[in-house]
């Protein structure tokens, strides 16, 4: 141990005692920032990722870069001979320069931690996958100075031996793309995938530490640092010798185990969900469903035998997570068909409605179809539900625990809409929301002259927007005497109305909004935009179609959790604001449930909905505004529970909003679950959003928010490593001037 430390300090000072190992972690750093930070601009995105998928390829040019002398340095100059007659094993002078190599590596990639660090101020980071995400850098790291290891042990040149890296480096990490492996076989493309550290790494950059993939980058360090090995003794021996001889076989048939156990290593299960809300772990609600069964639920996954590339890594996720289900309960049985290598399962697929699914692939210069299966059924005493096609494993949780408690229980609570003109509960306006709904719901509509003769009352009531132009006075009378005798609702209110055409809104005289001022709510008649937390759209221009800020879409996150799950952000296109009073009913509590950001302005003149409209906001009109609130009882222990919750925009349900934002829909789910009063399924729906944006207090200008942040990471990290550098320069220097004023 006290020779592998010697020579790894020995190594280590190498990289800090001269200008090239600040200079290497320099470029490094700012070249991450600075392609990070350009990515960001358009995504808006508080995460990493976007560093984190590009670091691949950075790292196959800057570890061959700091590791091609570590060998080749000590061939040229002769010392690397003088070091083998000294009692030190060769094992222990290779993990010495790879540890020296791999912190030095580690040293620049612990460099970009400003750039989370100063984004905490702009947006919610999920710090568990950032964890997540860099001890992934640090094993793909050690894989690739393995590789530079390697590299620099066949050649006395350095730049010989930076090209031989580079080369082996990129020719890995290019095996594992898509658009290379789809030109293949797919059981070629899926083994050559499994080999390549992009594969592995990806994995864990979405915050989740799989056991296989951490035995992989430890089986690509055995096999590199073996053959580094083999490069070293095999230089002191006769090439004819019979102890040659044996030590090519043993190197070799270790390299051998050790890509075989690197490709073949999917069966190994094991795996740490470090993502704040638990992502890929089963969820509270689905342990409990799923420990109180009192008889079996099977599922029959219905998957090719040989997968398309398309969705070979969706079902190994799949697989995983079916997995865990299994290991929970033992009233769960996972059952496997391959329809595309058996007869009776193909013919099986296609009567419970599993198709195979086409994807275009491009082979040797031309287009061919390639089929796959990825379905499943879930059946449980003679109830039987289907999932033709698994897209991805967001959100299939989620449905396969709703439909199993869908089929645990028999009878279903229910859901009305009522039917105003202009409402949004057609096939046109919150068709996907209703469809949804219908899953764990029964769904009825009923107009508003039917509400008195309604014999049972349903769990809740949702008012979809639309016109109150016609309706009676009796029937919103007989609305709010069901809100004050506990019948729950749900309340959309539009007092404008959009005309997306034209890119122009007019006041909606008929929005309903003067009926819930009784409750201290006045919806009133304006526009919100906001200048800071928006949507960026795509808009036709005479240079085409362009992605442009659009602040009358706004982006915020819920206030209560109980009522809304853990919801990140929330789209709402042309809301208005609330403004609340005091109620003039008894025993009745208003509290804000939806706000804005502090930089949310109100307009009042909104004739223009263009991105390019007059956006004038001052002190007098931006600040927080509230967009919905709940209304509760006063007095939490009386036997009849009140409960409702009003929102002033309609949009943000419709399948154009949020059929392209899933968060919307996880937030209607889950405020009809609390209306409803059954919150069992919403931290499963919850736990699959994962929009984090960035919330920049000023941007674009010199001293903005943006600004400062994206210049801070280009220049504190450089100038940190200069003062080290400085610092090591000046204490050399005094030791150098000690010494030689001593020996005179």
């Amino acid at each position: 141990m006290r020779s592998l430390l010697t020579i790894l300090n020995k190594d280590l000072k190498s990289y800090f005692d001269q200008p090239t190992g600040y200079i290497l972690n320099i470029i490094f750093v700012v070249t991450i920032s600075f392609m990070f930070f350009r990515t960001i601009e358009t995504t808006n995105e508080a995460s990493l990722r976007p560093m984190f998928s590009m670091l691949p390829w950075i790292l196959s040019i800057y570890i061959p870069a700091a590791t091609m002398r570590l060998f080749s340095e000590e061939q040229r100059d002769g010392t690397l001979e003088i070091l083998f007659t000294q009692p030190v094993r060769g094992v222990i002078v290779i993990l010495s320069k790879f540890f020296a190599g791999l912190i030095f590596v580690v040293i620049g990639i612990l460099g970009t931690l400003i750039i989370p660090f100063s984004l905490v101020f702009a947006g919610n980071l999920d710090f568990g996958a950032l964890l997540a995400q860099y001890l992934g850098a640090i094993f793909l790291s050690s894989s690739l100075v393995s590789i530079g290891i390697f590299s620099s042990s066949l050649t006395k040149n350095q730049i010989v031996a930076f090209m031989i890296a580079l080369s082996i480096s990129i020719l890995l990490i290019i095996i594992g793309l898509e658009f290379i492996n789809i030109t293949l076989p797919s059981e070629l493309s899926i083994l050559l995938q499994d080999l390549s550290p992009i594969t592995h790494f990806s994995s864990i950059t979405r915050g989740l530490i799989d056991l296989r993939d951490v035995l992989y980058f430890i089986s690509i360090d055995i096999a590199f640092l073996s053959l580094t090995y083999l490069s070293i003794r095999g230089k002191s021996l006769n090439t004819n010798s019979m102890q040659y001889r044996n030590l090519r076989i043993g190197v070799g048939s270790l390299v051998i185990l050790s890509l075989v156990f690197a490709w073949f290593g999917n069966s190994i299960q094991g795996r740490v969900d470090f993502t704040e809300d638990k992502i890929y772990s089963l969820a509270p609600s689905t342990k409990n469903i799923f420990d109180n069964l009192d008889d079996y639920v099977t599922i029959t996954l219905f998957e090719s035998k040989d997968h398309p590339i398309n969705t070979a890594l969706t079902a190994r996720d799949v697989n995983d997570f079916l997995s865990d289900l299994n290991a929970r309960s033992k009233f769960v049985r996972i059952k496997h068909r391959y329809p595309d290598a058996n007869e009776k399962d193909a013919e099986e697929s296609e009567i419970l409605g599993i198709p195979p699914v086409q994807f275009n692939i491009r082979r040797q210069g031309e287009f061919q179809i390639k089929t796959g299966y990825l379905g499943m059924t879930i059946a449980y005493a003679n109830n039987k539900e289907v999932i033709p096609f698994i897209e991805s494993l967001d959100g299939l949780e989620y449905k396969i625990t709703s439909l199993t408690f869908k089929m645990l229980n028999d009878t279903k609570k229910t859901i009305t809409f009522i039917n105003l003109p202009s409402s949004k509960n057609d096939q046109y306006g919150m068709s996907s929301f209703i469809s949804l709904l219908s899953q764990q719901y029964n769904i009825n509509i009923v107009s508003p002259d039917e509400l008195q003769g309604i014999q049972n009352l349903p769990d809740v009531f949702i008012l979809p927007g639309g016109s109150y132009e016609n309706m009676k006075i009796d029937s919103i009378q007989t609305i709010q005497n069901y809100i004050n005798q506990g019948t729950s609702f749900l309340i959309l209110i539009d007092t404008v109305n959009i005309d997306t055409n034209r890119m122009i809104a007019y006041q909606n005289e008929f929005s309903g909004s003067k009926y819930w001022e009784n409750y201290g709510i006045i919806v009133k008649n304006n526009i919100l935009f906001d200048m800071n937390s928006y949507e960026t759209l795509p808009f036709s221009t005479q240079s085409g179609e362009v992605l442009l800020p659009y602040p009358y879409w706004l982006r915020t996150p819920p206030l209560d959790s109980k009522s809304t799950g853990k919801v990140n952000s929330i789209l709402f296109p042309w809301t208005s604001s609330i403004e609340l009073i005091k109620p003039l009913i008894n025993n009745i509590i208003v509290e804000p449930l939806i706000t804005t950001s502090p930089t949310a302005s109100i307009q009042y003149d909104y004739q223009d909905l263009s991105p390019g409209a007059n956006f004038e906001a001052s002190r007098d009109n931006t600040g927080v505004q509230v967009i919905g609130v709940k209304i509760q009882n006063n007095d939490k222990s009386s036997n009849i529970p009140i409960r409702a919750i009003l929102i002033a925009d309609s949009d943000w349900l419709s399948d154009f909003i949020a059929s392209s934002n899933q968060s919307n829909f996880a937030l209607g789910m889950n405020m009809v679950d609390w209306l409803a009063q059954e919150n069992k399924l919403a931290d499963i729906r919850s736990k699959v959003i994962r929009e984090r944006k960035l919330d920049w207090s000023s941007k674009g200008e010199f001293f903005s928010h943006q600004t400062l942040t994206k210049n801070l990471n280009y220049v504190l990290t450089p100038i940190i490593f200069i003062i080290i550098g400085f610092y090591r320069y000046l204490k050399r220097k005094s030791i150098q001037k000690k010494t030689f004023s001593d020996e005179k």
